[in-house]
C-alpha cells in the first residue's frame, strides 16, 4: 500500500507541475520544500476527501516559526485550505536563529470541518517517502508542523472528516 502511495505522489506531483490550476481532484499530491499552496476539498462521501490544488507558488522566506499568522488571509475561500511549506527559526540573534532552524508546515483551515490526514515525508531527494504524525486540523484554525531535520517533499492524503469532532 505504502509503495502504491508514493507512485501516486510523484506521479501526482510531476502532474501538478505540468497541469493548469486547479488541478483535478485526487486522493493526494506531494509538494516540495519553498513552497505556498491551497488545496480545494472535494467530497467523496459523507467522511472522505479528494483534494485539488487551487494555487501553488514557491515560497523562499524563512519565516519565524512562532509568529506567523500575517502569513494567513483572515477569511478564505470555503472548503480550502492553504499550506507554507518553508524555512522557519526564532532566536535573539544570528547564531540562535542558526541553531533554531526548522522546516515547517503552516496550514490554516478555511473549512466547516475538523479534519484528520495523512502525511508522508521524503528526507534524501529520490528516496522513499516515510510516514510521519501530523495534528489534523480545526475549521478556521492555523496548525503547525515542524521537523529538526531537512524534508525535500512532502506527501499529504487521505482527508476525511474528523470522527471525534465531527458532527
Amino acid at each position: 500500500m505504502k509503495t502504491i502511495l508514493i507512485i501516486l505522489f510523484i506521479a501526482f506531483t510531476s502532474m501538478t507541475y505540468a497541469q493548469e490550476l486547479p488541478t483535478p481532484p485526487a486522493p493526494g499530491f506531494a509538494f516540495p520544500i519553498g513552497t505556498k499552496f491551497t488545496i480545494k476539498l472535494h467530497a467523496i462521501d459523507s467522511l472522505n476527501f479528494n483534494f485539488s490544488i487551487i494555487a501553488f507558488e514557491p515560497f523562499t522566506k524563512t519565516v519565524d516559526t512562532y509568529n506567523n499568522s500575517d502569513l494567513f488571509d483572515k477569511k478564505g475561500q470555503d472548503s480550502t485550505i492553504t499550506f507554507y511549506f518553508c524555512l522557519g527559526t526564532s532566536g535573539e540573534n544570528e547564531k540562535e536563529k542558526k541553531k533554531n532552524m526548522k522546516v515547517l508546515l503552516l496550514m490554516k483551515n478555511y473549512s466547516k470541518f475538523a479534519l484528520q490526514y495523512k502525511s508522508d515525508i521524503q528526507l534524501k531527494e529520490e528516496g522513499k517517502f516515510e510516514n510521519t504524525s501530523n495534528v489534523g486540523l480545526f475549521p478556521g484554525a492555523k496548525a503547525t508542523e515542524m521537523w529538526p531535520y531537512m524534508i525535500n517533499m512532502i506527501g499529504l492524503n487521505n482527508f476525511q472528516k474528523n470522527k471525534l469532532f465531527s458532527k
